[in-house]
């Protein structure tokens, strides 16, 4: 049966295919992308000035730069095993399928069915005696149709456009989550560094402010000081020990807080990693203004935002015109015996060409139509404002990085005066020739240097890591997986 009904349907296939022919081939043609233009005049250079060994050029492994294994380790461990990036990657995968529908939605959609049957009816009795006492009968057919609207306005294909532009944004946005996360735990990572050192620091304090304690009680007891001072430094230890509780408590929440970008159980990760000095703090040299449009996922996700729209308010035009067109076709054929295919055939192709609204119809799709005309607005002002974002990132961080490297320098300058001035303060107390004030003093002035050295060293980190960010993450242009083989992209116009 199946040998006999495929030459059937080869001999009816012809007829089918003919009329469908040409339909097929613009169902089936490339669908090229809106061109969108910049909407923003780029400058030509940035305001802020760059540090003096910044380097040029992102690897996407930026995080590399920084000279910890640790860290490569766990932007690793997260890239693959977070939760919200796991949810990230399956919605991508779901809009891939929606599009995938959404392109076969373009062709005819043929269908294909067949029957065969056989069967004996009789009777028994005086009134209607059957000569034979049986009467056989047996069929089998084979039929083929399709039916398509043309697309005579373009309408379709500027929904398949406006469907292709949203999966490609949302691939872009899939890009800018990583990167976001990547950038998430180096911040957490340096933060959970900086914060150990300072509960270092916070211990390495209380042990001085303890031998200055074990100093003054031993000259109380020789009559050589007051109880006041005593007292004072006692207090002074008590405050180092009462400053010490909530930063070990910090401590504890940052590396929680790492964990969960892992996809860990707090309770179950530690993390030890390298002191935050030794970290390289990498400097970095910007993209031309100009270039940025091509460096950052968010950037050319609100440009597919804007295609979309434009192609949504091309479809709500083609649907302003009540005409249609429909194209069908069927074939068939059948034989009074089983499982047998005879050239008896019957075959149809048909066209309607329709012209039907109605008042209110027509209104409503006219309101479509206007709001549609809204969106597209509405997607170039968000575009147009987004650039204008990025500008202001990169200018903002330029600056920051720079400043920050400066305030670097100026703490670990005023941490060496102040550990000078501590050691000459011990030296001259012990000598007889100072007063103790002038050691608490100079206590407090030690302590808060190393505090403040060490908030600009996490800062300076982390101001780097916001720099790469804002410069697109090593994001290098569209990924050509991302985009079906059967959509053109027309190139990103160059700046105003």
């Amino acid at each position: 049966m199946i040998i006999r009904a495929s030459k059937a349907l080869h001999r009816a296939g012809p007829a089918l295919v003919a009329g469908f022919f040409a339909t097929v081939l613009l169902a089936g043609c490339s669908y090229r992308m809106d061109r969108v233009e910049n909407p923003v005049k780029l400058p030509a250079a940035w305001d802020a000035a760059t540090t003096p060994n910044a380097k040029p050029g992102i690897q996407k492994d930026w995080w590399k730069n920084f000279g910890s294994p640790t860290l490569d380790q766990l932007i690793t461990d997260a890239l693959r095993d977070n939760p919200s990036l796991i949810a990230t990657e399956e919605r991508l995968k779901q809009a891939e399928r929606t599009l995938s529908g959404d392109h076969d939605a373009l062709f005819p959609d043929p269908s294909i069915s067949a029957s065969t049957s056989k069967g004996r009816s009789g009777s028994s009795g005086n009134s209607f005696p059957i000569p034979n006492g049986s009467n056989n009968t047996a069929s089998t057919s084979v039929s083929l149709s399709a039916r398509y609207t043309v697309d005579l306005w373009g309408g379709t294909a500027a929904r398949y456009r406006a469907s292709v532009a949203g999966f490609i944004g949302t691939k872009y946005d899939a890009d800018l989550a990583r990167i976001q996360l990547a950038s998430s735990v180096a911040r957490d990572y340096f933060n959970l560094l900086s914060v150990r050192q300072q509960v270092d620091i916070a211990r390495q304090n209380l042990d001085i402010a303890q031998q200055l304690l074990r100093i003054i009680d031993a000259r109380y007891r020789n009559g050589t000081v007051r109880e006041y001072d005593l007292r004072q430094q006692n207090v002074t230890v008590l405050q180092q020990q009462t400053q010490l509780i909530p930063l070990e408590n910090q401590l504890r929440q940052a590396e929680t807080a790492l964990g969960l970008l892992l996809g860990r159980t707090p309770q179950e990760f530690h993390v030890q990693g390298e002191p935050i000095d030794q970290l390289n703090v990498p400097e970095i040299a910007p993209w031309l203004p100009g270039e940025l449009l091509l460096r950052r996922p968010d950037m050319a996700s609100a440009e597919t935002d804007m295609a979309a729209a434009k192609a949504n308010l091309a479809a709500a035009h083609a649907n302003l015109i009540p005409v249609s067109l429909s194209l069908s076709a069927s074939d068939s054929t059948s034989s009074l015996k089983v499982f047998d295919i005879t050239d008896v055939r019957n075959y149809s192709v048909s066209g309607i060409l329709s012209l039907a609204t109605g008042i209110f119809d027509y209104r409503s799709r006219r309101n479509n139509y206007l709001n549609s005309q809204s969106n597209e607005y509405i997607a170039l002002v968000n575009y147009a404002n987004t650039i204008r974002t990025a500008l202001k990132d990169v200018d903002d961080n330029l600056a920051t990085v720079e400043a920050d490297q400066r305030t670097e320098e100026s703490q670990r300058a005023t941490l060496e005066q102040a550990q000078r001035a501590l050691d000459l303060a011990n030296l001259q107390y012990r000598e007889g020739s100072s007063e103790v004030e002038d050691v608490l003093n100079a206590e407090r002035t030690l302590y808060s240097a190393r505090q403040s050295l060490a908030q600009a060293r996490v800062t300076r980190l982390t101001a780097a890591v916001s720099l790469y960010v804002a410069l697109g993450g090593g994001w290098d242009g569209p990924d050509p997986e991302a985009i079906p083989t059967n959509v053109q992209v027309a190139a990103r116009p160059a700046s105003k």
